[in-house]
C-alpha cells in the first residue's frame, strides 16, 4: 500500500473538471417515404446456394418500423443485415 501511495504522490496533479462540455444533437424531421421502404418475401439467404443460412425470410420495413435482431452466434443476424443493406 505504501508503494502505491508513493507512486500517487509522484504523479502530476491536474485541475478538477469544472463543467462537462455540452453536446446538442439536432435531428431533422425526415420526409415521409412511401411504404414499404424494404420488402423481402420468402427469401433464401446465405453465402452459397447449397447451404442457405436463412430460409423463408419475410420482412417489410416502413418509416414506423422498429427492429431488434436477437439470436445466438451463427444464427444469421449479420447475414440478414448484410442482405438488407444490399451487400450480400
Amino acid at each position: 500500500m505504501q508503494s502505491r501511495i508513493k507512486v500517487l504522490e509522484k504523479m502530476d496533479k491536474i485541475d478538477d473538471v469544472l463543467s462537462d462540455p455540452q453536446m446538442i444533437f439536432i435531428f431533422p424531421t425526415p420526409e415521409m417515404l412511401s411504404a414499404p421502404i424494404l420488402k423481402i418475401d420468402e427469401a433464401t439467404i446465405g453465402y452459397s446456394e447449397d447451404k442457405p443460412i436463412l430460409k423463408g425470410v419475410n420482412i417489410m420495413v416502413d418509416q414506423e418500423t422498429r427492429m431488434a435482431l436477437v439470436g445466438p452466434n451463427g444464427a444469421g443476424k449479420s447475414t440478414l443485415l448484410k442482405t438488407m443493406l444490399g451487400k450480400l
